[in-house]
């Protein structure tokens, strides 16, 4: 398992699209598996149904934050 920042981080390098990790609580969510360093959305798509974050798309960047359910 690597937190969501390492993998953000291994991702980046492949990817004109960065990931960028919100906060560090976020970034230290940790997430197993093997993902295709070219394909950036279906690692999003994973990370937002195992782990409950949000993705948010602003131009070359998708945003990845905590979902704060409940306040």
């Amino acid at each position: 398992q690597n937190t969501l920042a390492d993998a953000a981080a291994e991702l980046n390098r492949y990817n004109s699209r960065k990931l960028v990790i919100a906060d560090g609580a976020t970034a230290a969510l940790t997430i197993g598996g093997t993902f295709r360093t070219n394909d950036v959305e279906a690692f999003t798509r994973v990370v937002r149904q195992i782990l409950g974050v949000h993705v948010v798309y602003r131009g070359n960047n998708i945003v990845i934050s905590q979902n704060r359910v409940g306040g």
